[in-house]
């Protein structure tokens, strides 16, 4: 008799669960407006891609992409003038850089530039043919000193009639 009771209260017990979760289904009406919107939806979707211009530049892909730099348009009559890389802007900025000697500070060489002391790590902002590039002292011998721009490197003597 006793599991007959516990029977019939855990029928009565789990109705409600079972009403409360048989409501997670709705009725045909609202299931027919969902898909109705959602038909909407994607519908509106395959306009605005099919909308957008034949000629649109893939951006995963561009034109000219890997080519050698193009040359830079000048006036009629100039020569055209070549987009110049990393290591030749290095190279004439190099050029304009003259430190006036070098010292050992602690252990440490610095670049004398006048009053101004620069270590190893320390950059220079140099502007060159309008731009402003940063170039970043990599290393200090006692006749020479190397400047870095991205990736390129160049050795220059301290002294401009020294050769390292």
């Amino acid at each position: 008799m006793k599991l007959h009771h516990v029977l019939l209260c855990a029928l009565g017990l789990g109705a409600p669960v079972a009403v409360a979760f048989g409501q997670e289904v709705s009725n045909p009406a609202n299931r027919q407006a969902t898909l109705d919107l959602a038909t909407r939806l994607l519908a509106s979707e395959e306009k605005g891609a099919a909308g957008l211009p034949a000629d649109l530049p893939d951006p995963f892909n561009p034109a000219g992409f890997g080519a050698p730099p193009a040359t830079a348009p000048g006036k009629p009559g100039e020569a055209a003038h070549v987009v110049a890389s990393d290591r030749q802007i290095l190279q004439e900025i190099a050029r304009s850089i003259t430190p006036s000697g070098m010292m050992l500070f602690d252990g440490q060489p610095l670049l004398l530039f006048r009053e101004k002391k620069l270590k190893v790590g320390d950059s220079l902002t140099i502007t060159f043919e309008g731009n402003d590039y940063v170039v970043v002292i990599a290393g200090i011998s006692q006749s020479s000193f190397k400047i870095r721009l991205n990736r390129e490197e160049i050795t220059r003597p301290i002294k401009p009639g020294n050769v390292p």
